[in-house]
């Protein structure tokens, strides 16, 4: 057995050194053999990063069918952040044309692959090769990047940025390729939780405990949730939901949702009442989705609380794609892409619940449904402590929408104020399929586990 293991060891390593290399044909012979998930064990870089790291175009072009151009070494860098770095500009370009490609992906120390180009645009006004400044440029590098900790050929301790550099050297002809400087508004490291600042003519919902919705009261906690198998909730706030209820859609009446302000204030009441804080939107267009759960994201609450929740009404193509207020269609799986732990630190090793009420089959989706393959068979980074419920298994489902909300909102909420308190997770899903059998005993719910290793308590005693 050990020997085995060191040969499987030996064969890994293999790989590594041919990509190197450069010798696209041992590539794909070996990888026959072991796969494209295999990583550096002291840098968790794959194959994808060593490829970029030494410039092989042709493996990258091969093994971007394989793995996805966003995937993180231990440092949260991306293969196109170790291409930036290193000046690999036609190299970077290949990842950047990728579809799937993630431009604003920041690392450990939360820069960009844009950020990075300026340590090579730093070496290159060094150096005086103005031509090659000019593509840097075209690629995003900032000439008032600091790049002091990156470089170990910084002149003065105040010469840190390309555009100090080239000040003190007099390239002339290089400054004039230089954007004008902006100037930097000095952040505060104070940040706000209410998200109605994000649009004022947003209707934002906050959620407190002074809801009154439900008649029923969630009943006290009375189990001590605790242990290296239990994940903790014993934070204040509890955790954070985040509630996206579309309920209209331009241009077409036909599809608005009655009942969507029912449901939220039920959601509202009950997670209020269990310690939970966060916000309501309804009816937000695709730019305004993305920037509000953007916002999310990076707030300072969720370094504060157990877990957090996101909850989503809407028509849904299937269980893939719902619709926003301007008829246009977003992936479930951006939106869990955007907490996994790279992409959320705040939320890492914390559980993240991902609620889809979707109304399916009611409206008829205008171009065919298509699945990237690529996309599908890419070593991707994985999601981590993450629980998908969706309404329907993602066939038709049609609710009948009444001012009370919808049969699985109802259902859900029920659940919560009767079970929360001291069912964990999978046996409050049970008991949650009880309920929700009895208004919609046609529908098939959905719960998909990624990476939820825990046991999870929405209410445990503190």
């Amino acid at each position: 057995m050990a020997a085995s293991a060191s040969h499987h060891t030996a064969g890994e390593e293999e790989v590594f050194t041919a990509v190197e290399s450069g010798d696209l044909e041992r590539v794909q012979e070996l990888l026959q053999d072991t796969g494209p998930a295999i990583r550096r064990q002291n840098t968790n870089c794959t194959l994808l990063h060593t490829a970029a790291s030494y410039c092989q175009l042709d493996i990258v072009l091969f093994l971007l069918k394989l793995i996805s151009p966003n995937i993180v070494n231990k440092d949260g860098q991306t293969p196109a952040h170790l291409a930036a770095v290193r000046g690999h500009t036609q190299l970077l370009r290949i990842l950047l044309s990728d579809e799937e490609m993630n431009h604003d992906k920041r690392d450990n120390c939360h820069r960009t692959y844009k950020d990075l180009l300026s340590v090579p645009l730093y070496e290159l006004v060094l150096r005086d090769i103005q031509t090659k400044v000019q593509e840097l440029l075209k690629l995003g590098a900032d000439p008032d990047y600091s790049v002091e900790s990156l470089v170990d050929t910084v002149l003065e301790h105040k010469v840190t940025t390309p555009r100090q550099l080239a000040l003190v050297l007099h390239r002339e002809a290089i400054l004039s390729l230089f954007p004008k400087e902006r100037r930097v508004e000095k952040r505060t490291t104070t940040t706000t939780t209410d998200l109605s600042v994000l649009h004022s003519s947003d209707d934002v919902y906050h959620i407190t405990s002074d809801h009154e919705s439900l008649k029923s009261r969630v009943k006290p906690s009375s189990v001590q949730a605790t242990g290296p198998d239990v994940y903790k909730m014993n934070t204040d706030p509890r955790g954070y939901v985040c509630i996206l209820s579309y309920c209209s859609f331009k241009d077409r009446p036909d599809l608005d949702l009655e009942g969507s302000r029912s449901d939220v204030n039920n959601l509202a009441s009950v997670f209020g009442k269990m310690g939970y804080t966060g916000h309501a939107h309804f009816s937000l267009t695709a730019a305004q989705t993305k920037q509000v759960l953007t916002k999310v994201r990076d707030m300072e609450v969720l370094d504060h609380v157990g877990c957090a929740v996101f909850i989503i009404s809407s028509h849904g193509i299937g269980n893939e794609k719902f619709l926003t207020n301007d008829m246009k269609r977003l992936a479930t799986e951006w939106v869990c892409d955007l907490f996994k732990d790279s992409e959320c630190p705040r939320l890492k090793n914390k559980p993240k619940l991902f609620i889809f009420d979707f109304c399916c089959g009611y409206y008829q989706n205008e171009s065919p449904r298509q699945v990237s393959t690529a996309r599908s068979t890419r070593v991707r980074e994985p999601l981590q402590d993450m629980m998908c419920l969706y309404s329907s298994s993602g066939d038709f489902t049609s609710y009948t929408y009444t001012k009370e909300g919808t049969p699985f909102i109802t259902a859900l909420c029920r659940t919560l104020v009767q079970q929360a308190h001291d069912k964990e997770l999978c046996d409050w899903y049970r008991e949650f399929l009880k309920e929700y059998n009895k208004l919609s005993p046609t529908s098939a719910p959905q719960l998909c586990n990624f990476g939820f290793t825990k046991k999870f308590y929405f209410n445990p005693k503190c």
